[in-house]
């Protein structure tokens, strides 16, 4: 009964840990000593940032730390200290960033952004600009995150600053093992490791090793994962962080558990099973049993195993972790429809579904945030650019009126532009309006494709109890279910899609037709994807496909729209049509 486990692996290099409370308060107690030696407000602030930013501190517990930079932000605001104000405010983003408070630390990072640039404080605006990919990034949209990190990292090579170029090097590596490039993940890892190793940033170090090692264990270089992981490990213990030893220690047991080493991993997960148990981690002890049934239920112990999942899944319906619950509850459905006890398996079929629910509920929650954060964050660049250009027209205004021979002509031209500027903010509104239902159609389409997914896999679940039911009443119950669920599923799915995609953008498919009477009705899909804005790993999502499978599908669709030998941008091109 043996079966392939797959690895899951935790990039730590955006991970925040946690250190003794009792070290930490020893810590700001020294700080507050020192701050009451310090007349001038400004290096007050200065000293708590240089205070926050030590190694030593970047695992203090977060609510201290929080204290800490707001106190640095309101002396800042209050002497109006620039640099101080910016920098405060970006440990305020990463603080809420740690919280996953997505929309608050957007508001930091913009407003260190804005300021940034008003102020022409590039060291400042590279430290914003990457706080911004960092929250992109955790929502998915790797394209913009990519973006802003390859704009911070231009402006730490400008400066020559090591330690910002190690950093961005690895966030840009980051996207690149998320869009599953693994071989250009690890050059950025690879770069980014050896300028920190060069200066001795630990941190950077062991954020690199992780990264490398995560990457290694996806390509199935086991034995090079294990070394990364290692070094990881040893600077984790260096330092004292508990956490992040804990996690070194399961990822070494996932990569021993992949290679049939079923007693070295079960010790890997006790270790790291006593450390998560000592720092009262409720949701990496879930996981460690999870691990403990896993490798169980790979050796055929399947009693073993059965007693560790339903610990798993007691942790899971306890602290409403979703994700365990749906693995652990998953596992035992399968394990009891093996044996053919049904009665035993299908409560825990109903608990996988719930979970899936929740699950779906949740990523639905994540994608409209992602959008809430990109409209509002596009609403408030808008604003701010009107606002500089009202500004420019005074003082053009202004000038003009000084100037007495030039009045007459500087008000008629100043009119002209003020209506050409409305026209353009008139045509702007409307492309944000047409932008809100191009997202309104995504979600749309999302919950109907993930609804008819899992309705077809429930369905085919219960084709499979009712074979294995032996009364006549077991199975025209589930007969009954199924066809409930049957008649649920929404075969229409698509033509509901095609028919709102029409109403929002009238004439786009006769538009393509007409000129490329060849596309397929698939390509017009994918193209219809594309117009909104979507990338190819959202589609893959959507449709079940592998990204691979997009890639190649957007390649030959680029040959039929005579862009193959173009540096058009196939999203731009389908955008104007």
């Amino acid at each position: 009964m043996k079966t392939k486990l797959t690895l899951f692996l935790l990039v730590l290099g955006m991970v925040s840990f946690q250190m003794i409370l009792a070290q930490g308060s020893v810590r700001t107690g020294k700080l507050d000593s020192v701050l009451r030696t310090i007349k001038e407000p400004n290096e007050k602030v200065d000293a708590i940032l240089k205070f926050l930013k030590e190694p030593e501190n970047q695992y203090m517990e977060d609510s201290i730390a929080i204290g800490f930079a707001t106190r640095a932000l309101e002396i800042s605001r209050q002497t109006n200290y620039t640099v101080g104000k910016i920098n405060s405010m970006i440990k305020m983003g990463n603080y809420h960033y740690r919280f996953s408070e997505y929309k608050k630390a957007m508001e930091y990072a913009q407003q260190a952004k804005e300021l940034s640039e008003d102020m022409n404080l590039e060291p400042e605006l590279a430290n914003s600009l990457s706080l911004i990919g960092k929250i992109y990034t955790e929502l998915g949209d790797y394209d913009n995150s990519s973006q802003y990190f390859f704009r911070s990292l231009k402006l730490f090579e400008k400066h020559k600053d090591e330690e910002g170029i190690s950093y961005a090097l690895g966030c840009i590596g980051n996207d690149f093992y998320n869009h599953q490039d693994y071989d250009k993940a690890l050059q950025y890892f690879n770069k980014a490791l050896s300028i920190a190793e060069r200066n001795k940033y630990q941190s950077e170090i062991k954020r690199q090793y992780n990264n490398m090692a995560a990457a290694f264990s996806v390509l199935k270089r086991y034995d090079t994962a294990i070394v990364f992981f290692q070094k990881a490990l040893d600077i984790n213990i260096k330092i004292g962080d508990k956490f992040g030893q804990g996690i070194n220690i399961m990822n070494i047991g996932y990569i021993q558990m992949n290679e049939g080493k079923s007693t070295e991993a079960l010790q890997s997960f006790h270790q790291s099973l006593q450390l998560f148990t000592e720092l009262d981690n409720r949701l990496h002890m879930a996981e460690c049993y999870l691990n403990y049934g896993f490798c169980y239920y790979s050796t055929d112990r399947l009693e073993e195993g059965i007693n560790y999942f339903k610990k798993a899944l007691h942790e899971g319906v306890e602290n409403r972790y979703y994700k365990i619950i749906s693995t652990a509850a998953g596992m035992l459905n399968r394990i009891y429809s093996d044996k053919g006890e049904t009665v035993e398996a299908y409560p825990y079929l109903r608990l996988e579904k719930q979970a899936g629910d929740s699950l779906f509920e949740a990523k639905r929650q994540i994608l409209i945030s992602k959008f809430e954060l990109q409209y509002l964050y596009e609403k408030k660049e808008f604003e701010r650019r009107q606002t500089q250009q009202t500004k420019n027209i005074i003082i053009g205004i202004i000038m003009v009126g000084l100037i007495a021979g030039l009045v007459v002509l500087g008000l008629l031209f100043s009119r002209q532009r003020l209506k050409s500027k409305l026209f353009s903010a008139e045509k702007e509104k409307i492309e944000l309006k047409l932008e809100i239902k191009d997202r309104e159609l995504t979600v749309n389409l999302i919950s109907l494709i993930k609804k008819n997914e899992l309705l077809t896999e429930i369905s085919n679940k219960l084709a499979h109890l009712e074979s294995n039911a032996t009364g006549k009443e077991s199975k025209d119950t589930i007969a009954k279910i199924r066809q409930e669920l049957r008649n649920s599923i929404n075969d229409k799915m698509f033509n509901e899609f095609s028919q709102r995609f029409k109403e929002v953008h009238a004439g786009f498919y006769e538009k393509l037709l007409l000129t490329y009477p060849e596309l397929s009705q698939n390509e017009l899909k994918l193209c219809a994807f594309l117009r909104l804005n979507m990338s190819s790993k959202d589609i893959a999502e959507l449709t079940g496909q592998q990204v691979t499978a997009i890639d190649k599908a957007r390649f030959r669709l680029r040959e039929k729209l005579n862009l193959a030998n173009s540096k058009t941008n196939l999203v731009t091109f389908l955008s104007q049509i």
